[in-house]
């Protein structure tokens, strides 16, 4: 017989009340649904009847087609189905169950990834299934509220380009049926969402770009590794940098063909999780720019906050420096978050350069623990947060993804390693 984990992943229907009825101790936030009232039955069975959904009407899955930079690293399912066991297992830790209501409006997203990372992580689920999980818990409530506020089509672009848009339908129609149908003008919301994205080529996979892999190809990016530079360059400048004149863009991509090709190596994780060891044993071939070593410079002190626009301010000035001749920079800082991404993205996107992410997947209780023993540790709650708020990149921030393991090694998740 399957274990729950196997089940869970293979996306085959799992039944929670026996799974934790059979193993409570290796389920402890099934428990916490059952104790938690959603409407007139409890969160747990609210969660079998959204899952049960899904499996009726499962996001279909899409083949691989075209360049690498139209084909993401994630997949509608288990992802989505995934989600839909674990988006509201946070709600028991930011509030208390009430009698005959349901707490379901309670913000409690972020605390739900959290939990989630943390048992799939235990239970060795894939990388990608956990990231495309978690997107698909953060955004899911996006959807609707995205038609409600009337939202730009860059913002349906730029989501496009972090998670699958039907994972996240399919998993938004499953929930209005687990509630007892459509529920009226949230059903027509989603509805319409489906539709706009449809209309912005957003809804079946990332979007291509303002001018798409074959105008790419006839303004020279013929080989397979520029092409999908060109396509998330293209991404970037449109959706990052606002800007609009198809002449523009063709523009741009004469003028890159002409720069120097340099390549900026971005890491991503939380403080403590071992990124600046990690770069000096991998990275040492490259100019290493840190944020703590230009505080050092400019405050003597590698934790001074006061001069944080100065410290990047500097930093950036320095990785532009090796960009544009073409050499090959690694920016070592927290950058959990696109904001803090921006600054650096920016600087290699407008130098011409390759973009090399890596994402460091470290379980928090090792980053604590490795935090400890550092020379200078960082405040526990910080380390805390920013591991909470941590996010891989967006398909246009970066060119190559990687992720790193406990262990130090790097493997590429996107685009796949055949590309």
């Amino acid at each position: 017989m399957k274990s729950f984990p196997a089940r869970l992943a293979s996306a085959e229907r799992l039944d929670l009340a026996v799974a934790l009825d059979r193993r409570p101790e290796e389920l402890p936030f099934l428990s916490t649904l059952r104790d938690l009232p959603c409407g007139e039955r409890s969160l747990l069975e609210h969660t079998q009847a959204v899952m049960d959904a899904l499996l009726e009407d499962p996001p279909p899955a899409s083949e691989p087609s075209g360049p690498p930079a139209l084909r993401p690293w994630w997949t509608g399912m288990p992802a989505a189905y995934v989600a839909a066991l674990f988006q509201h297992v946070g709600l028991p830790e930011v509030c208390s169950p009430r009698p005959g209501r349901s707490r379901l409006a309670v913000p409690h997203a972020r605390e739900s990834v959290r939990l989630m990372r943390d048992r799939m992580r235990a239970w060795g689920l894939p990388f990608a299934v956990r990231e495309h999980a978690a997107a698909l818990i953060l955004a899911h409530s996006k959807a609707v509220g995205l038609v409600r506020s009337g939202a730009p089509a860059a913002t349906y672009r730029r989501m496009s380009c972090r998670l699958d848009l039907r994972a996240l339908y399919h998993l938004g129609r499953a929930e209005l049926r687990a509630a007892g149908g459509d529920q009226g003008q949230a059903g027509d919301a989603l509805e319409a969402f489906r539709r706009r994205a449809q209309g912005l080529g957003a809804f079946d996979g990332p979007y291509a770009g303002p001018l798409g892999p074959e105008r790419v190809q006839q303004c020279g990016w013929q080989e397979p590794a520029e092409l999908h530079r060109g396509l998330n360059a293209l991404r970037y400048f449109e959706l990052i940098a606002r800007m609009g004149e198809e002449q523009w863009f063709v523009e741009r991509l004469r003028q890159e063909r002409s720069l120097p090709r340099g390549r900026l190596h971005l890491l991503v994780g939380s403080a403590g999780c071992g990124k600046s060891s990690w770069a000096l044993e991998h990275l040492a071939h490259t100019t290493i720019v840190s944020s703590d070593r230009m505080r050092q410079e400019l405050t003597g002190d590698p934790a001074d906050q006061s001069q944080n626009y100065l410290v990047f301010q500097r930093c950036m000035d320095r990785l532009r420096e090796r960009l544009r001749e073409g050499e090959e920079a690694t920016f070592d800082a927290t950058n959990y978050s696109e904001a803090l991404r921006s600054m650096p993205v920016q600087a290699a996107r407008w130098c011409g350069a390759e973009i090399v992410s890596y994402f460091f997947d470290v379980s928090l209780a090792e980053v604590l623990e490795r935090n400890q023993e550092r020379q200078r540790s960082v405040p526990e709650g910080v380390v805390r947060k920013q591991h909470r708020l941590i996010e891989p990149p967006a398909l246009y921030e970066a060119d190559r993804h990687f992720v790193v393991g406990a262990g130090g090694d790097a493997r590429r998740y996107w685009p796949p390693a055949e590309a």
